[in-house]
């Protein structure tokens, strides 16, 4: 196995995790409950950019999350749950299926992977089961966070950019 120095997998490009302090974040939000393989993401983004068009919530350093609270090894596939989120600095109102909270910050592993969002769930599988294994952080029960640094729409799918924070104490 040939594994570059700053890097935990041979099969894909996650560069090793540095600890990270986030703090609480305002943001719009869309729930949708499902299989987590088989959830229409492009349709969650595509509504959260309506309602962010329409209540005029750009801002700088909007960040752009999936939030996942539930682990499908866990939970029934139908039944986990997910947010497509932007954090805002503005106020706002609910919308109908938007809907507007603030999330904790914490302590997280912060693991940056580059490539398709497709094999993400395989990325999830290798730094829980391989990475992760043989160390000594102490999971905290909350979700796991992914922060999109690029757009899906525009730029081709092996130069993604994705964080993925894993909560720890």
């Amino acid at each position: 196995m040939n594994i570059k120095k700053d890097r935990i997998s041979s099969d894909y490009d996650i560069k090793i995790p540095k600890i990270i302090n986030r703090t609480k974040r305002k943001i719009a939000f869309l729930s949708v409950v499902g299989d987590y393989n088989n959830l229409d993401y492009k349709s969650c983004w595509a509504k959260m950019w309506a309602f962010i068009n329409e209540k005029k919530l750009f801002g700088m350093r909007m960040e752009f999350l999936g939030i996942y609270y539930d682990d499908p090894r866990k939970v029934a596939a139908e039944e986990c749950r997910f947010e497509a989120c932007v954090t805002i600095n503005k106020e706002s109102e609910d919308g109908e299926e938007i809907k507007i909270k603030e999330i904790e910050g914490g302590k997280y592993l912060m693991f940056q992977y580059t490539g398709s969002h497709d094999k993400l769930r395989e990325v999830h599988n290798v730094i829980y089961n391989e990475y992760l294994l043989d160390k000594d952080y102490k999971l905290r029960n909350s979700p796991l966070i992914e922060k999109y640094l690029n757009n899906a729409e525009k730029v081709e799918s092996k130069k993604l950019r994705t964080e993925i924070y894993i909560p720890i104490d």
